[in-house]
């Protein structure tokens, strides 16, 4: 993150002391809501964060990146506009454009939400500039709106500096000019030949979008099968509608070099489907989409105790960092890297901070999108989790061309799955794929969370048409394929 001033640390003109009862270090979701919470209890908090308040989410990942989905899918819409009787659209996207109303939505977001006068408005300290511990009650800031030099004694801490992509050691990678998902917002044209390294969420958004809006995209993934999380059906199934939609996705593939000439980039690759071994392809950009690392580096844990791991910095069940007032939330702790897991880290952090009565943080229900098209969404165990827990259990699964209102809008990929216990109904698992599937999955998740069954669920009145229907439509399986009526149909004679 960049810093919001070219002042240099020796035109800094006095030192400040203050008193907080909260500091927080990073200004993303968790460091927000943990702001705005404070202020309204009327705790003395401070917000330091480097550079621009959204964090991550706001300015390189969820905005931007679901903004150019909707770009990219009106693209094609337009392009299939003949399946729905439109005729005699232009099908060119016009990239200036695209991008234009991409930042359109980030700025929309900042001045309504994350504007810092919002906060400051609030009673939250609001502070640009790096920092970095000098002890476990004391963190110094160089003020890069105010030219001071910042000491901020606080009786609690909370780090919620995020995370960052890292690129894989590829040899050549880093005279290739690559693009990752915090710099490919800067791209002033879609490119025409576009390599996309990691078939994640990341990997999977934005090569799809770039496809859409005119590029020829290659995934190339180390693994045998793309959104490696999911259950292995959602692999599979979205695999398919990639390669249909002519995405050229590579498994099982390595990358061992990368070189620049006159035509663009050279990538060998080698494994997969390559001939003889190896195989070579130009491209004109790459965009790396492996991994993430938390942002630690100039806080200086080290000399306080703060301990870190291989994922981030080191929690308990609390969110308590070995330092007992310094404690810890989002990415920059490695257990989750979404924005709503942060907000979730950050509720609970505000209750063992301010409250009484400590909880510790449970992570039995994480529900998750990946905003491809159509949509992947998922909460619980995979099938195959579920019985390496459980033994047995049922399986419902209802395909989306089943679901009216997918048929009139001309939806129909995707499919439902549910996994439940055999004899309750108890759900263990949802995995949909499908339009929408971000949203339905919430009656899923709120049934997960206070332990509703299957049955229970079959007896809620669902509007029609919609693609919530699907809920409706899977839990009433129950009462014709599960485990248990099947047993009572052998047991109890019918006539």
């Amino acid at each position: 993150m960049k810093s919001n001033s070219s002042m240099k640390p020796t035109q800094l003109r006095r030192k400040e002391k203050l008193k907080n009862d909260l500091t927080i270090i990073g200004g993303g979701s968790a460091g927000l809501v943990l702001a705005v919470a404070g202020a309204k209890l009327g705790k003395k908090t401070a917000l330091v964060e480097k550079h621009r308040i959204g964090g991550d989410c706001l300015w390189t990942g969820c905005v931007p990146s679901k903004a150019l989905l909707k770009a990219a899918k009106v693209a094609n819409y337009i392009k299939d506009a003949e399946k729905y009787g439109v005729t005699g659209t232009d099908t060119t996207p016009d990239w200036q454009r695209v991008m234009a109303y991409v930042r359109s939505t980030q700025y929309a977001i900042e001045e309504e939400h994350d504007n810092p006068e919002r906060f400051r408005e609030m009673g939250v300290d609001v502070i640009f500039g790096n920092g970095h511990f000098e002890s476990p009650d004391r963190f110094v800031v160089e003020d890069t709106e105010n030219g001071q030099t910042r000491t901020l004694e606080s009786k609690k801490f909370v780090i919620s500096t995020g995370s960052r992509p890292v690129a894989p050691p590829i040899p050549g990678l880093k005279s290739a000019n690559y693009l990752d998902s915090e710099n490919v917002w800067d791209l002033e044209e879609c490119p025409n030949r576009f390599l996309v390294i990691g078939a994640g969420p990341i990997g999977i958004e934005l090569g799809q979008a770039f496809h859409r809006l005119g590029a020829d995209v290659t995934i190339a993934q180390r693994s045998g099968r793309i959104l490696t999380k999911e259950d292995t059906d959602v692999s599979e199934q979205m695999l398919r509608y990639l390669r249909e939609e002519g995405i050229t996705v590579r498994l099982n593939t390595s990358i061992s070099g990368v070189v620049n000439n006159h035509e663009g980039t050279s990538v060998t690759f080698s494994g997969g489907e390559s001939e003889n071994g190896t195989t070579e392809q130009t491209f004109d950009k790459i965009l790396i989409a492996a991994g993430r690392a938390p942002n630690i580096e100039g806080l200086a844990l080290d000399g306080i105790g703060v301990q870190v791991g291989a994922r981030g910095i080191e929690v308990n069940s609390k969110l308590q960092t070995s330092v007992k007032n310094i404690y810890a939330a989002g990415d920059v702790i490695g257990h989750y890297l979404f924005t709503h897991v942060a907000a979730f880290q950050a509720q609970l952090l505000l209750r063992n901070i301010f409250f009484p009565f400590s909880q510790t943080i449970n992570y039995a229900v994480v529900p998750w999108t990946t905003f491809c098209d159509p949509e992947v969404a998922r909460c619980g165990l995979t099938e195959a989790e579920a019985r390496e827990k459980y033994g047995d259990v049922d399986v419902f699964t209802l395909d989306q061309g089943d679901v009216d209102r997918a048929v009139a809008e001309g939806e129909t990929h995707g499919f439902s799955k549910v996994i439940a216990s055999r004899w309750t109904g108890k759900i263990l698992g949802v995995h949909l794929v499908g339009a929408n599937a971000g949203e339905v999955i919430h009656e899923y998740i709120l049934a997960m969370q206070e332990g509703i069954p299957l049955r229970k669920l079959s007896g809620m009145i669902h509007v029609y048409p919609t693609f919530s229907s699907s809920v409706w439509r899977v839990s009433g399986k129950w009462f014709s394929e599960s485990t248990l009526i099947q047993t009572l149909r052998k047991l109890i004679p019918s006539g």
